[in-house]
């Protein structure tokens, strides 16, 4: 898998504040190319990084993202596919639609009222 950015947690700038901020790799950003990852949402994904979220997958069904209110998540999505449940003990289908995960730019739209 191609990196297509990363970011620093907020908690980290305090260490070295030449590593505070984002980076994108530039054919994700809006126009430039017709990928899976070239609407924009990464650089909305690293700004969550940036202010404190983790992956909604973070910790897997058991850990999560330490926000309440997202569902478990057993590993990244891709695609789109809406219906995925990698955590059956847990309520609630996978977070594919949070700008947390890895699902594709056309189908993340939304943070949860916790995440946000």
């Amino acid at each position: 898998m191609i990196l297509l950015g990363y970011a620093s947690f907020p908690w980290e700038c305090t260490k070295n504040l030449s590593n505070d901020g984002i980076v994108l790799l530039w054919n994700t950003l809006p126009g430039i190319d017709e990928l899976s990852y070239s609407k924009g949402v990464t650089l909305v994904h690293e700004v969550g990084h940036w202010l404190g979220l983790y992956h909604t997958f973070q910790g897997g069904c058991t850990g999560g993202d330490s926000v309440s209110d997202t569902a478990a998540e057993g590993s990244p999505g891709y695609g789109c596919d809406t219906k995925l449940d990698t955590c059956k003990d847990s309520e609630g289908l996978d977070p594919v639609k949070n700008f947390m995960d890895y699902s594709d730019d056309c189908c993340r739209n939304s943070f949860t009222p916790g995440q946000r």
